[in-house]
């Protein structure tokens, strides 16, 4: 009886870690590439770790990374310095063809699970900046105060495509008169209320909290992006035509039109597709917990989570495995 009893706890406790067979008894180490605490990713990244702890053995080992955004996290999973990451459908492409943010073709990245949220390439403006339009940007560019995260962020370079397509660069502002800074989003969020920055130009979720906060505290517009340049964004660099519904943040009271691309969780071609299994499976599995932890999340729709237009790469066979398994991936 006694032996019988032990052989259920055992049975019950495989079944709740649910460990594919060829990655039982070895040690488990899972790190995910998500960018700065305080953002989005960042969340995100722990709202997986979470859900993935409680998935593997009580050994395994489970590590967000606050490092390197939409940009670098790519270069991070490739290198190996991280076998899992958060990236963007569109700078997948990017990376997959080794144009625009790399310098060769990473070809060795695999999707996981796409279409996990909708980011937004937003343009924030004081309403006393005197920039009606986007038109008005280049127009006056010796009174534009332009801020933007960190140079090689997925917000940083949608800054640089915005002016791009307008025909200028950052030193053309600041030849002109204006400034650009490069920053974190306390600093965006103070710079706007104080005056020091007038335009911020990131790539932003639903509900975002430091542009919430922004939107509070100053009183700003969000230009639309007219349709020449949401047509010329999509033809020179992938992007999709999107539309923030009114609502998102106060002040906007109407939908603003501009462009956007979603949140895709990658890795490694080489990383077994058992471990990449796991990962799916338990990360589509736990809608409700991610969402719980950041509602950018609630746009996820494990079924259609391996579609190529919401990861932007070739899916690793780990997580196709699941998709089919699931009847979704035919």
């Amino acid at each position: 009886m006694r032996r019988m009893l032990v052989l259920l706890v055992m049975i019950i406790v495989a079944g709740a870690i649910r460990v594919p067979g060829a990655l039982a008894g070895q040690p488990v180490e899972i790190t995910i590439a998500s960018l700065s605490p305080g953002t989005a990713w960042y969340v995100y990244g722990v709202a997986m770790a979470e859900a993935l702890k409680k998935a593997l053995p009580a050994d395994a080992k489970v590590e967000v990374l606050p490092q390197a955004g939409g940009v670098g996290n790519a270069k991070l999973v490739a290198q190996g310095k991280a076998n899992f990451g958060l990236s963007f459908s569109l700078t997948n492409q990017w990376a997959l063809q080794g144009k625009h943010a790399y310098d060769k073709k990473l070809d060795m990245l695999r999707g996981v699970a796409g279409g996990m949220d909708t980011y937004y390439l937003s343009v924030t403006v004081r309403a006393d900046a005197g920039f009606a339009g986007l038109a008005d940007l280049k127009e006056k560019r010796g009174k534009l105060a332009l801020g933007s995260l960190p140079v090689g962020s997925g917000s940083e370079y949608g800054a640089r495509n915005i002016l791009e397509i307008l025909g200028m660069t950052y030193d053309d502002v600041r030849k002109a008169g204006g400034s650009v800074a490069f920053t974190g989003y306390p600093n965006l969020v103070t710079g706007m209320k104080d005056g020091r920055i007038n335009t911020v130009i990131s790539v932003i979720t639903p509900g975002h909290p430091s542009i919430r906060e922004m939107s509070l505290q100053s009183d700003v517009r969000f230009l639309p992006l007219p349709p020449d340049v949401v047509a010329k964004m999509r033809e020179q660099f992938n992007y999709a035509p999107q539309n923030m519904p009114a609502g998102m943040f106060h002040g906007m009271d109407k939908d603003v039109s501009t462009v956007g691309y979603p949140t895709v969780l990658i890795t490694r071609a080489d990383v077994p597709d058992d471990l990449v299994y796991l990962v799916t499976k338990t990360i589509a599995e736990n809608k409700a917990a991610l969402v719980a932890a950041h509602k950018g999340l609630s746009q996820f729709e494990p079924s259609t989570a391996w579609k190529p237009e919401l990861v932007g790469l070739p899916l690793h066979p780990g997580a196709a495995r699941y998709y089919r398994e699931k009847g979704w991936l035919k």
